[in-house]
């Protein structure tokens, strides 16, 4: 749960000053409300906690996909507001359409840092059967412990 809350809030965070960046370089709307601010990070948390929770449960493989789901999902539907948002603006200039390309790989570098957190602090406190912290690194064969 705290991983999803601290990668939800920590991505909402750098990705809301990223759309500022992005409405100034295209001449957009510049005015946020705190309500869309929070609904942005209160998205962002939901659709973490339950692969972070299931990550945290168990060592299968199923968590990854139910994690990956929601990690995905972040900026599958941030695309389409950002679609909604920029299709009345326009036409841009070259410098705002590479202006706006860094805005956009700095907000997906955002969401892969957001979902590597998300997925390190959840899988952080995992346990052996014996209550020792798990190891990270294994070797080829996946029961030698590395270190």
């Amino acid at each position: 749960m705290a991983a999803a809350v601290s990668g939800g809030l920590v991505g909402a965070l750098l990705t809301r000053g990223l759309m500022r960046v992005i409405m100034i370089v295209a001449d957009g709307d510049r005015s946020f409300t705190w309500s869309g601010s929070a609904f942005i990070a209160l998205f962002y948390v939901l659709f973490l906690v339950p692969g972070a929770v299931a990550l945290a449960w168990s060592r299968a493989r199923w968590p990854l996909v139910v994690f990956g789901a929601g990690a995905i999902a972040i900026p599958v539907q941030a695309i389409g507001i950002a679609t909604t948002d920029l299709e009345g603006l326009g036409p841009f200039t070259a410098g705002q359409w590479a202006g706006l390309a860094a805005s956009f790989v700095a907000m997906a570098a955002v969401y892969v840092l957001q979902a590597a957190f998300a997925y390190r602090v959840a899988t952080s406190g995992r346990r052996d059967r014996q209550g020792e912290p798990s190891a990270t690194f294994v070797g080829a064969g996946g029961r030698e412990t590395l270190g």
